[in-house]
């Protein structure tokens, strides 16, 4: 039995502005690459929620404003023509973060983009690297506070709806950050596993769960 909770989790690829992709038409080229619905109906099994925003909906109100359609004509119409680089896709855990940076390896590869995927931690500055960001509180300007971590941003983020979507978006436009999918926290749990709950960050709450005894 899997026990899922509400998405909580950024899968997202980061694209690095120096190097091959310091155009910041080519990142835009990557970014319109990437088949997330393939991502989330093949790899994550409909697990996932498909979005081009760092915030899920049920938390901004606003991530239907960002496409999430994939262009390929126009990755294509952005790269120019220009020859790039092989660029390094380095991927963040296994099994299905490893499907899905093949698949989007292939993805951009159809834009002529040659990437080759590398799981090595001694890949320090990557051109490209698939991750998954943990969604830890219910506060929209905190999470946006908390993804942009480290990033040229403002210092304070308005807990406004309208504050926060302008943040965002003159972030993502940068392309540095390309969201991808909102992912649940899930769990395997044994048949004998009773009333076990999931507490609002999605880890589990075993105050309440009991273990059936075996026949």
């Amino acid at each position: 039995m899997i026990v899922a909770s509400q998405p909580l989790q950024l899968l997202a690829l980061q694209i690095s502005d120096t190097g091959p992709l310091a155009n910041v038409n080519l990142r835009a080229a990557v970014a319109e690459a990437i088949d997330r619905n393939a991502l989330a109906n093949v790899i994550f099994q409909k697990e996932g929620q498909v979005t081009a925003s760092l915030l899920p909906q049920a938390l901004s109100g606003y991530g239907f404003l960002f496409p999430t359609e994939r262009d390929l004509n126009k990755a294509q119409q952005l790269r120019g023509g220009i020859t790039v680089p092989s660029l390094s896709l380095r991927i963040e855990g296994d099994g299905a973060m490893q499907l899905a940076g093949q698949r989007i390896a292939l993805n951009l590869r159809e834009a002529g983009f040659n990437t080759q995927l590398t799981s090595s931690p001694a890949a320090q500055h990557p051109d490209l690297a698939l991750r998954v960001i943990p969604i830890q509180t219910t506060d929209p300007a905190a999470v946006l506070e908390e993804l942009m971590r480290g990033q040229d941003r403002p210092a304070g983020i308005e807990a406004d709806p309208e504050a926060e979507y302008k943040v965002e978006r003159e972030f993502l436009d940068r392309k540095t950050i390309v969201p991808l999918l909102h992912l649940p926290r899930a769990y395997a749990l044994s048949s004998r596993v009773r009333d076990l709950q999931l507490r609002s960050d999605g880890s589990p709450d075993l105050a309440g769960a009991s273990l059936e005894a075996v026949p």
